[in-house]
């Protein structure tokens, strides 16, 4: 009996090594050898019969649960072409930001743009935050995607000034204004954003000293311009699956990875109509996607641990190859892993810690949600305060088993009471843990 448990317990170890380590994504990548466990033939028939069907395509990559399950390249390309992933770089510049912020090397996403830029004669600067240039709603007109003047051929003082809305808040898909994120480190970190990537990002990703195009300043393209191959680009997609982790080193929090990824403004530019965006990542009805121009994808869905990325190539590529090119990954290739039995989506896999998260939205009036991670069961308490310390409102006091868990607070007290407009204080308080942040509610 006691051998029998022991063994029954070492198989529980093993399955929870398996399921909570984290891929070392500085390594190569690792090819599944047993297909049996999902439809491989009819994945294996898309490839070979759906996707050459594109006249435009490069290569495509699938991965599941962290390994490759197929992979195929095209008209002439192969897995070692490097390609100028266009608008994909986008994601990686939020990646960067974001890791800025976690370092407090810069100021957060709710800071105005004239705290990071001393100009003192533009006004407009003061009224956009950083997280609305991170999530194109900035306000800003793209004065330099076309000729004669692009954005990297034009100064801060420039990009700053250019023509804009009324305020921010409206989603308008902007290169210039994403320049400016380049700027940003550059001026507040005194290094590009290719050097602060060369620290912080691309050795925990295996990217070894990619070519990222420079504006005529030397400022690292903030749009674009970053060069790759497919299996390096995808690796972006598994960090983000990974809650910002690469084997034992978190090089970004989970905090980030969750607002990044999160609606930040709703917008009607999208592949397949209606959807979301974040911080520079665009929100279909699935998972997250990063999209570069002509068909440069990485798909992300969380829920499946799936990581799809594809590599299409530039020569007058019609709208309709990025159409129907998205229309084969979503309602072909990812239903095939909805039909696995026996893996474990992502999402409902036990947190590695304890997490509280950004409340979204931030500013809000008058309800917002409080997201966070419980790594074992226990008594969770939430609690609203004032700035003063004062209690306000007591939102949770009981117990609650591990997972993610969201909560919403409707802006009113203990006596059911709104409370007025300013600054409060959430806090959680679950086992040893504890950990306070800020919002702002408006009126």
């Amino acid at each position: 009996m006691v051998k029998g448990s022991a063994s029954i317990l070492f198989i529980f170890i093993l399955c929870s090594s398996i399921i909570y380590s984290q891929l070392d994504l500085s390594q190569d990548w690792e090819f599944q050898n047993d297909l049996s466990y999902f439809n491989s033939e009819a994945l294996q028939e898309i490839m070979d019969i759906e996707i050459p069907t594109l006249d435009y395509i490069n290569g495509i990559i699938v991965i599941h649960n962290g390994k490759i399950v197929s992979e195929e390249y095209y008209n002439g390309s192969s897995l070692d072409d490097i390609y100028n992933i266009f608008s994909v770089t986008k994601s990686y510049v939020a990646t960067l930001i974001g890791q800025a912020i976690d370092q407090e090397l810069i100021n957060d996403q709710f800071s105005t743009l004239d705290t990071f830029f001393p100009i003192n004669d533009l006004d407009y600067p003061q009224y956009v935050q950083l997280r609305d240039l991170l999530s194109m709603s900035s306000g800003y007109l793209d004065d330099y995607d076309y000729p004669p003047d692009y954005w990297f051929d034009v100064s801060i003082e420039d990009l700053l000034g250019m023509s804009h809305l009324d305020g921010p808040g409206t989603f308008l898909y902007n290169n210039s204004a994403c320049h400016i994120h380049s700027h940003l480190l550059t001026h507040n970190l005194e290094m590009t954003l290719k050097e602060f990537a060369m620290i912080n990002l691309f050795p925990f990703l295996g990217i070894n000293d990619p070519e990222w195009l420079e504006d005529n300043n030397g400022n690292t393209n903030g749009a674009s311009g970053l060069m790759l191959n497919l299996r390096e680009m995808v690796k972006l997609g598994q960090l983000y699956l990974q809650d910002g982790h690469s084997g034992d080193n978190q090089i970004i929090s989970t905090d980030w990875i969750y607002e990044a990824t999160s609606l930040q403004v709703e917008n009607s530019w999208n592949w397949n109509g209606d959807g979301g965006y974040g911080y520079l990542w665009w929100l279909p009805d699935r998972g997250y996607l990063a999209w570069g121009l002509g068909g440069q994808f990485i798909v992300v869905i969380p829920e499946l641990n799936l990581v799809i990325g594809t590599h299409s190539f530039l020569t007058d590529v019609p709208n309709n190859h990025v159409n129907v090119l998205a229309g084969i990954i979503y309602n072909q290739i990812v239903p095939l892993f909805d039909e696995v039995v026996g893996v474990e989506p992502i999402s409902l896999k036990i947190p590695l810690e304890y997490s509280l998260f950004s409340n979204y939205p931030n500013p809000f009036n008058p309800v917002t949600t409080l997201n966070y991670d419980l790594s074992e069961d226990g008594v969770v308490n939430i609690t609203i305060y004032d700035l003063l310390g004062r209690h306000v409102r007591m939102l949770l006091n009981s117990p609650q088993t591990a997972g993610h868990r969201t909560i919403q607070w409707n802006a009113t007290n203990n006596a059911g009471q709104q409370v007025p407009g300013g600054v409060y204080l959430y806090s959680i308080e679950a086992g040893d843990f504890r950990q306070t942040k800020k919002m702002i509610l408006l009126k």
